[in-house]
């Protein structure tokens, strides 16, 4: 009996120490768990919000659909395509607004809108390249994530129109195009560029194996 009892209480310690030991990896791994995610969001809140957009998401006459784009509060509107002017600024703050919004729109892309972006958008990427590349300078507002958005867009107008009189892709030549007109970009500017370039061969290979 004297021994019985002495197992109960020994085992039971062990028990205890057992759980308590456990409890405290528990602890361990959801607090380690709670760090990740709050950093997760930390790090997505700095992408969205250091962009100082303060200025336009103030102003009254900004459109209420620019705003709603930055916001991600945006519904399906062909207004944006108006936008594309104002990439013609000679204030930086200005276009990296608007070019911001314009990004954001991708997202409640359609129908003739869509159309529309994709024309733009290629147009864009071609002419004036060198100021395109420079909106990825700013790493804080303008990612990686958004220069596959604009891959995206340019090829809304590849999948329509993406051969030549030949039936040949006009792909390659468009990426050498680019590159071209980045001759004077800084090295920073051109690895975007290239990175881009790589962004888009991979949606038109894809595009192609769907199609196939």
């Amino acid at each position: 009996m004297k021994w019985t009892l002495i197992f109960i209480l020994t085992f039971g310690l062990l028990s205890c120490n057992n759980s308590t030991d456990k409890k405290s990896v528990n602890d361990k791994i959801v607090k380690n768990s709670l760090v990740k995610v709050d950093s997760f969001h930390i790090a997505e809140n700095k992408e969205i919000f250091n962009c100082n957009f303060d200025k336009f998401l103030n102003d009254p006459k900004t459109p209420k659909l620019a705003k709603d784009l930055i916001n991600n509060t945006a519904k399906y509107s062909e207004e944006s395509l108006s936008y594309f002017i104002s990439l013609k600024s000679k204030d930086k703050q200005i276009r990296e607004f608007y070019f911001k919004a314009i990004t954001n729109s991708y997202k409640i892309a359609d129908g003739a809108y869509s159309e529309g972006l994709g024309y733009s958008g290629f147009e864009y990427v071609k002419n004036d390249t060198k100021i395109f590349a420079s909106y990825f300078d700013n790493v804080e507002c303008f990612t990686e994530s958004d220069l596959n958005t604009w891959a995206g867009i340019v090829m809304l107008e590849l999948m329509i129109d993406g051969t030549d009189e030949n039936n040949k892709p006009i792909i390659d030549d468009y990426i050498t195009k680019l590159k071209s007109n980045c001759k004077s970009c800084t090295e920073k500017q051109k690895e975007t560029i290239n990175k881009f370039g790589l962004i888009l061969k991979e949606k038109w290979n894809n595009y192609l194996k769907n199609i196939n």
